[in-house]
């Protein structure tokens, strides 16, 4: 139960931070989101923090559904493809930021073993658009039949005895995992 009181103060915060102007105007790429649109800069950021994992007018069309409160506009998916252009990568750096500071302030008793933290980091490589400008900046990787494809490196810190990723860092493929650790 504790948990769960922890998690809404959490999301309480957060979604504090959401709507605030300062965040706003912080991550919008140039004067997107300046005018009163449809689709606004919090809602676009509550869509892509919704974890995306169908096809983007199913997942548009089920937010919409369970997130009644929200007033979210009926949209394309090519109007939310285009809007969430518009949101700094760094948007997303600031909230995972929050919630990990919020979970580490809140907790009175935290985990650990012999008065440690136990951390644990892993890296994969992961598929990212297969464009020219991914590959250019991610790197590529060829199969056993020379194909290319664009492949970054992913990596998590992640806190194993309280159950929380503390740091997460996708960068250019073949980066190692101590590097990336630092």
């Amino acid at each position: 139960m504790k948990n769960i009181k922890l998690l809404s103060q959490i999301l309480k915060r957060t979604n504090k931070l959401i709507v605030s102007d300062e965040y706003k105007q912080s991550y919008s790429l140039g004067n997107s989101f300046s005018r009163k649109r449809k689709l606004s800069f919090s809602n676009v950021v509550y869509l892509i923090c919704s974890v995306l994992r169908k096809s983007i007018p199913l997942e548009i069309d089920n937010f919409i559904e369970n997130h009644t409160c929200l007033n979210f506009p009926n949209i394309s998916k090519q109007a939310f493809s285009k809007a969430r252009q518009n949101i700094s990568p760094e948007a997303f750096k600031e909230l995972c930021r929050l919630f990990v500071d919020s979970f580490y302030n809140s907790k009175k008793k935290l985990n650990k073993w012999h008065g440690f933290n136990i951390l644990a980091v892993d890296g994969t490589s992961i598929q990212v658009p297969d464009t020219i400008e991914c590959g250019k900046y991610f790197g590529v990787s060829k199969n056993q039949n020379k194909t290319q494809t664009a492949v970054a490196t992913a990596s998590a810190l992640y806190d194993i005895l309280n159950d929380i990723i503390i740091d997460a860092s996708i960068t250019k493929f073949k980066t190692s995992e101590r590097e990336l650790a630092k």
